[in-house]
């Protein structure tokens, strides 16, 4: 038995660190797409600033980056220790809502990145074709979109996106996000395991004033938080008592 409760231990602590490592590394993914987004747009001619549709669809990459990245930032923020080890464990609801979304929207900031970065991406010339000079300069002509930005820059940005998103990389990325760790069924189970459900059923009785029961063993509130503001939860303030302020030489008083 006791090597039972030692395995589960290990295993739920492994997969709560690997889940939240894989939302710091993810979002760093995804730093490299709103990057690259944004200098093929640039590139292409367009600013995704004033053409809706880019911009539409640059906020949707970085909305999806940020918000799986927030988790990550409250999971360790929200971290509690581990006395045994004495180190510290992300907070099990947010590492294992980091991670699914990561995990299913993987394939949407793919998708995002090819539409901004339009069909160049996969249409390109080979590499040996850029040195070639019977081709070169007739390429560095007709691939030239925006005339500020140089024809190898724009090739290699597009090059750059093709590798993260429509190359073997690409692939490999999409499903070590969505299986790494744990499939997002694993996922569902901790975060309902773990997620306070009886506090906010404690809340809403409170404002029924309805209060059904006390039992522990109920089973839609046997899962409570404390206050969020430390682990303890908040306590009632005392009296306020008054207490005589210090006198502060006036101004006047300095400059006599």
């Amino acid at each position: 038995m006791a090597r039972f409760l030692g395995a589960n231990l290990m295993t739920y602590n492994y997969a709560t660190h690997h889940r939240h490592s894989c939302i710091g590394a993810r979002a760093g993914f995804g730093d490299l797409l709103i990057g690259a987004g944004a200098l093929m747009c640039e590139a292409n001619g367009f600013d995704p600033g004033e053409e809706s549709h880019l911009r539409d669809h640059m906020v949707e990459l970085i909305k999806i980056t940020e918000g799986f990245y927030a988790c990550g930032v409250a999971a360790s923020v929200y971290a509690t220790q581990d006395v045994a080890a004495q180190s510290f464990v992300p907070d099990p609801v947010f590492a294992n809502i980091g991670k699914p979304l990561l995990a299913t929207q993987i394939y949407d900031m793919h998708k995002i990145a090819h539409y901004v970065s339009g069909g160049l991406i996969v249409a390109l010339p080979g590499p040996d074709e850029d040195h070639k000079p019977l081709t070169a300069a007739t390429l560095q002509d007709v691939l030239r979109a925006n005339p500020d930005v140089p024809y190898a820059r724009r090739i290699e940005t597009a090059r750059f996106i093709e590798d993260l998103t429509a190359f073997y990389q690409g692939g490999w990325y999409s499903v070590i996000s969505l299986h790494g760790g744990g499939s997002p069924e694993a996922m569902k189970r901790e975060i309902y395991r773990h997620y306070p459900v009886g506090s906010k059923v404690q809340l809403v009785e409170r404002l029924l004033a309805r209060g059904l029961t006390d039992d522990p063993d109920r089973a839609i509130t046997r899962n409570t938080q404390p206050g969020k503001c430390c682990s303890q939860g908040c306590t009632v303030p005392g009296a306020p008592v008054m207490i005589d302020l210090p006198e502060v030489p006036s101004r006047r008083d300095d400059a006599a």
